[in-house]
């Protein structure tokens, strides 16, 4: 029986995580209103399936949310406290916010109640908290960064690390950039805009005679501070694989400076440029052997 929870909740938790973005619980953490960036009940597969079923079945379940609540917790002396329980009832077309009964709460988290604390011993591993201005989302999941973000490192409840960071993104270009939609079009009409971008010397490719256009694929990009892509790898997915003009076309995204440039956690991370199809559309002048300077 046991088996079969897990698997279910394992099931819930692929779901929201390939649905869409996730609602967080809320953490205090020295007297501070944080994000926390995940459901830490999930870590415990039994206690998850039966606070699933001691919740009402009339509560709001939206596609932001599908666990159908939201967790209140705390740092207190330096433990990780399940404070309470919300969600959303739905009646007569409007909604109002209710709060798990304490009894109730205390029944399900027995084993794990000290003094008048529910002490998340269940909890080991990183909790990512976060506040301030979104800079980076992706429509899955927790898949976003914000401003300001920290990671309090747990071990059986108990807070044993803290890591605190400024996150940014410095401007430049990126593939999934609005202003960058007109050089895709489907008839090629604008794809001199990303041929000056990025020069190719098509006319050294016979083999592309008839080709009227490449696609690239794009992977393992690494950026500097500066807004330089300082490495990736580039595969031709269309017509056919062509290690050469592979080359030609990372060394070509090279030379382009500036690239977009987010500092996430710690690190420089190249969203908007690594795993990526990019068309590129040839015309008769690209394929002669005078190739004109793009800058002019």
């Amino acid at each position: 029986m046991k088996k079969i929870i897990f698997f279910l909740t394992l099931t819930l938790i692929s779901l929201s995580t390939f649905a869409t973005g996730q609602e967080g619980d809320i953490l205090y953490m020295d007297g501070v209103k944080w994000e926390l960036l995940g459901k830490p009940i999930y870590r415990d597969s039994v206690v998850s399936h039966e606070l699933t079923a001691a919740l009402p079945e009339g509560r709001g379940i939206v596609s932001t949310n599908w666990a159908g609540y939201t967790a209140h917790w705390s740092i207190q002396q330096k433990q990780l406290c399940l404070d309470s329980i919300t969600y959303q009832v739905y009646q007569d077309k409007e909604s109002r916010t209710e709060c798990l009964p304490p009894d109730v709460m205390l029944q399900l988290f027995k084993k794990y109640v000290k003094g008048k604390r529910i002490v998340a011993t269940w909890v080991n591993g990183d909790l990512r908290l976060a506040k301030g201005k979104v800079i980076y989302y992706q429509h899955t999941a927790f898949e976003r960064n914000y401003e300001n973000e920290r990671f309090v490192t747990i071990t059986k409840g108990n807070v044993s690390a803290t890591n605190d960071y400024q996150n940014y993104v410095m401007d430049g270009f990126a593939f999934d950039d609005h202003k960058s939609r007109p050089m895709f079009d489907k008839d090629g009409k604008n794809g001199d805009v990303l041929r000056k971008m990025f020069p190719l010397h098509i006319e050294q490719y016979p083999e592309l005679a008839d080709v009227k256009r490449i696609v690239f694929y794009i992977k393992k990009a690494r950026v500097d501070a500066q807004g330089h892509l300082v490495e990736c790898e580039v595969k031709v997915a269309k017509p056919d694989d062509n290690p050469r003009l592979a080359i030609e076309m990372a060394e070509a995204l090279k030379a382009y400076h500036p690239w977009r440039v987010y500092y996430i956690n710690g690190e420089f991370r190249a969203y908007g440029i690594q795993s990526y199809y990019i068309p590129y559309f040839i015309n008769e002048e690209s394929k002669s052997s005078h190739v004109t300077d793009p800058y002019e």
